[in-house]
């Protein structure tokens, strides 16, 4: 059984590196990939009823600073379910799979929901420019997109939306964008967002990576990580505006010669 799971997370891993959704989350050096694809292995391992290789109490701690959503979490699960689909389970242990790996939705994810949810509160309560004023007012943020364009420029996953003769001019008009989105005064008068990235095939990967950009960028000109959280929810709401012409990911191609899996203990009614 031992086996065919790790032919099933090796699949998943593959299939999770060239997920726009989650591929964010799954780029590393070589030596971390075969690090990280291990423990997910041991933890699928106690999962499903073999010997256990990895300390459940370890999942929260580890994911909790890490942004992932619940909407992160099915896509993972969504991966996993067509990996042991395709290598022959039975749909009735397919269901066995998604319910084991369901009972831990809440290590991973809490610590994005719990950080989230506290910095809409804050939002709520300070409401109209205070998020703006709580960053610092207009001379801030105008140093946190000097600082952000200094960063996208340079990240080869996003930077290809950063250059050109116009680049300053899309600076200007991002930075107004943002200016009124955060509370502050502003005069933009552009395109709506859908209309501007409905040609840019913008996937939730290069939101993530830019996400990533813009809370560096705020932490570098010296904002505290609960400020951060917040321009990040207000962010995040402008994402299905900007994902308005996502192109899906390829088919994977089918993978001869796998044995059928012989689930583990826990998953009942298994053949070996």
């Amino acid at each position: 059984g031992e086996a065919n799971l790790d032919v099933a997370v090796e699949m998943l891993h593959e299939s999770c590196m060239v997920d726009p959704r989650v591929q964010f989350y799954f780029e590393s050096a070589q030596s971390k990939q075969r690090q990280f694809r291990r423990k997910m292995y041991q933890f699928m391992c106690g999962s499903f009823g073999s010997f256990v290789q990895y300390d459940n109490a370890l999942l929260r701690p580890a994911h909790y600073t890490m942004n992932i959503t619940d909407r992160h979490f099915d896509a993972v699960v969504e991966l996993f379910l067509k990996a042991v689909r395709d290598i022959g389970v039975a749909e009735e242990h397919v269901s066995d799979c998604k319910a084991l790996l369901g009972c831990v939705r809440g290590d991973i994810t809490t610590g994005c929901t719990v950080r989230m949810e506290l910095a809409r509160k804050k939002i709520a309560e300070s409401g109209g420019d205070g998020l703006f004023q709580l960053m610092g007012g207009l001379e801030a943020v105008l140093s946190a997109m000097d600082r952000l364009y200094e960063l996208v420029e340079r990240d080869p996953r996003i930077q290809m939306f950063f250059e050109g003769s116009k680049l300053a001019k899309i600076k200007r008009s991002q930075t107004d964008f943002l200016v009124g989105t955060l509370g502050g005064p502003s005069k933009y008068e552009g395109r709506t967002l859908d209309a501007i990235h409905c040609v840019l095939n913008v996937s939730s990967y290069h939101m993530d990576c830019f996400l990533q950009n813009f809370g560096k960028a705020l932490l570098d000109v010296g904002l505290e990580q609960d400020v951060v959280d917040q321009v990040t929810v207000s962010l995040e709401v402008l994402r299905p505006m900007i994902l308005t012409n996502v192109v899906p990911p390829p088919p994977e191609k089918k993978k001869k010669g796998w044995a059928k899996v012989r689930l583990l203990a826990k998953v009942k009614g298994a053949e070996d």
